[in-house]
């Protein structure tokens, strides 16, 4: 009697990306996408933080997850000892795709468990690696390169030639979102917010120096400024509180520190206005997330987030990072939200043709799943494009 046999499974491993924030939300749907689609899914990573209860309920979904709970910081040294200690014992030669997420040594270690040829897959999810970077040793010896953006992916078909780049957005959440505030009075005093982690290259120090004198500004005042999320132990959050005091706008300023998913749609049911004025990015999606809600943006253009302002009349993306700029860009949306100009199911459907759960979700599906047929194509851009070509 012949055993009738299963179809075998793709195998992905997943390095890195065990990091709160955008990346978090990025690995969750992904890893659905992946099961989903059929697959096997192993995560691997020197460091996390992301809450137990977070990787208890991707284990539950059935990923498996080898990390330590420690190994950032001080503690990074042992960290990559569990991982020389323990992958060696708890993994295989035999995965068909190993997917290496952000800046990492460890990346080379994990390639090692693929299977013969099998084809391995970096992630740049900021800016594109400087020559003589870490990121860019890794990547010289990678097969393939996903890039968040089209200006960095045009930036990493320079820095590495002879391999295939392709871009693909971070996920974000699933779906459209009607989210309406009520208040649409002219006079209103608006709701402005700051979403995500605080940083200073996101200069959210430089936001609260400034609140008082936006007041005087043309349709900015009157104003409060909001800012959720958390500061990963950088001490700004009470720096922003302190600040906000010292310049006497502590009546116009609160910091409400860290926020999940469940709450954003509430959030930003109360929003007005959401506001990023980074020196440096990849693809915020914090932004992503307040247009899908139909809230508009005004940001720097660091990074990829120049390409939010393509044919969308509902953002400001200010050109280069300079903070003069951006003032002006928050005037011009003052002007615009006063007089009712932004249509937020307009910005919504922008949003979701370009970023939304089921076109990422089919791209990275290919990417994964078909790695040879989806990155046998070099699409490097010339110029920015209205969506990307399948």
């Amino acid at each position: 009697m012949v055993r009738k046999l299963g179809k075998v499974k793709k195998k992905v491993l997943i390095s890195g990306g065990l990091a709160v924030g955008g990346p978090q939300t990025h690995v969750c749907l992904l890893c659905k996408t992946l099961l989903n689609s059929g697959a096997e899914v192993t995560i691997v990573a020197a460091a996390t933080n992301w809450d137990a209860a977070s990787i208890s309920a991707l284990k539950d979904s059935g990923v498996r997850i080898i990390v330590p709970h420690f190994g950032f910081g001080k503690l990074g040294l042992l960290g990559k000892l569990f991982c020389f200690s323990v992958w060696p014992l708890l993994l295989r030669r035999d995965f068909d795709v190993v997917y290496c997420i952000g800046e990492g040594r460890m990346h080379l270690f994990a390639c090692m468990f693929r299977k013969r040829n099998a084809i391995r897959i970096y992630h740049e999810i900021a800016e594109c690696p400087i020559r003589n970077s870490v990121a860019e040793q890794v990547g010289q010896q990678m097969d393939a390169f996903v890039a968040n953006s089209y200006e960095v992916q045009k930036l990493m078909c320079q820095l590495f030639p002879s391999q295939p780049v392709r871009r693909i957005p971070f996920f974000t959440k699933a779906g459209l979102t009607t989210c309406l505030k009520m208040d649409k009075s002219p006079d209103r005093t608006l709701r402005v917010a700051y979403l995500g982690r605080l940083a200073t290259h996101k200069r959210p120090v430089e936001l609260v120096a400034a609140w008082r004198e936006f007041q005087q500004h043309d349709c900015l005042g009157p104003s409060e400024l909001h800012f959720y999320g958390g500061d990963c132990g950088s001490g700004l959050r009470s720096k922003l509180e302190s600040e906000a005091v010292k310049h006497g706008v502590g009546d116009l300023v609160r910091v409400h520190g860290v926020y999940n998913n469940a709450q954003l749609s509430e959030i930003l049911q109360e929003t007005d206005l959401v506001v990023l004025p980074s020196i440096y990015e990849g693809l915020p999606l914090v932004l992503v997330e307040a247009m899908s809600h139909g809230v508009p943006v005004v940001a720097t253009s660091a990074g990829g987030t120049g390409e939010f302002a393509f044919e969308n009349p509902d953002v400001e993306i200010t050109a280069g990072i300079g903070w003069p700029e951006f003032v002006v860009g928050l005037q011009t949306m003052g002007r615009k939200i006063r007089a009712g100009a932004i249509d937020a199911s307009r910005l919504r459907n922008w949003t979701e043709s370009r970023y939304g759960y089921e076109y990422v979700a089919r791209c990275w599906s290919q990417a994964m799943m078909q790695p040879e047929e989806f990155f046998s194509k070099k699409d490097c851009p010339s110029k920015m494009k209205s969506d990307d070509s399948e």
